[in-house]
């Protein structure tokens, strides 16, 4: 499994996260967008209105490599501070997401590699890291 359940209900409270890519100049851009995780792939799909002309998507062409966070904030204390981070490689895909035809079929499909999270697991509070080997992905993925 590449992300844990609890993960995986995290995200899938969440409609909107950042992604952080790497620009032509070797600067970082972060943008807000939307997403889901694909449980068949295990993998995070960035979706879009115009993604084939965006930035992002030219950005993971000529340099994969990425992070992708979501986070929420639901108490003024540490214990209300909560992010799950994913940093992977991620790839242009064509998706079959939008039924309503809003959206380009193009998409940013991250494959993860490593979890950094604070307080997700309501049954492990606090900050976790791990790796995700090859086994650990998804089938296909």
């Amino acid at each position: 499994m590449t992300l844990t359940d609890a993960e995986q209900r995290f995200l899938a409270r969440h409609a909107r996260g950042h992604l952080a890519t790497v620009g032509p100049d070797g600067l970082p851009q972060v943008k807000p967008l939307g997403f889901s995780y694909n449980t068949a792939l295990g993998t995070i799909d960035i979706t879009g209105w115009n993604m084939a002309n965006s930035a992002k998507y030219r950005n993971v062409r000529s340099n994969p490599r990425v992070a992708f966070v979501v986070d929420e904030v639901t108490a003024p204390t540490m214990e209300g501070a909560h992010f799950l981070e994913v940093r992977g490689d991620a790839e242009t895909a064509v998706g079959t997401h939008d039924l309503d035809g809003h959206l380009a079929p193009e998409i940013i499909r991250i494959r993860p590699r490593r979890v950094v999270s604070f307080n997700v697991d309501p049954d492990h509070p606090g900050f976790e890291a791990r790796d995700i080997g090859p086994a650990d992905r998804a089938e296909g993925a």
